[in-house]
């Protein structure tokens, strides 16, 4: 039981650290937060709102990806898109032994929630990061 405590506080933890790096909270966010403060919310359930979040970042990721594409010089563009392939590689592979490690190496099924947890940092941070090139584009 006091390792369960220790791992939901782990959890809690990095959910404020995310939401405090980025000063303005975001919808996608202040959903996984309501979805989080559900009364009695089991594991499984717990899992389903990072899962959430996580497909919610990948929407923003592709919507400000889509805004870079239309505004972009060509050859700013070229660069950007060859960035992103590599930056799928790289989430396809880190999506893999994250799974790998918390889900076989790790045992017990808090930390199935803070793989989806990483995950959607991931592709939160990614997302965030175009968001500021967009932004950027107006300056």
């Amino acid at each position: 039981m006091k390792n369960i405590l220790t791992l939901i506080i782990v959890f809690l933890s990095v959910l404020v650290f995310s939401q405090s790096k980025n000063q303005q909270e975001n919808v996608i966010d202040i959903e996984e937060s309501k979805c989080f403060d559900k009364q009695d919310i089991s594991n499984a359930e717990m899992r389903k709102c990072s899962i959430k979040a996580r497909e919610s970042w990948d929407k923003e990721l592709n919507k400000f990806y889509n805004l870079l594409v239309a505004k972009l010089p060509k050859d700013a563009f070229e660069i950007l898109k060859a960035s992103q392939k590599e930056w799928i590689i790289y989430r396809d592979k880190e999506f893999k032994f994250i799974t790998k490690f918390y889900f076989e190496v790790k045992e017990g099924t808090m930390w199935y929630n803070i793989a989806e947890n990483k995950k959607k940092e991931i592709v939160k941070n990614r997302a965030l990061e175009l968001q500021m090139y967009f932004q950027n584009l107006d300056y």
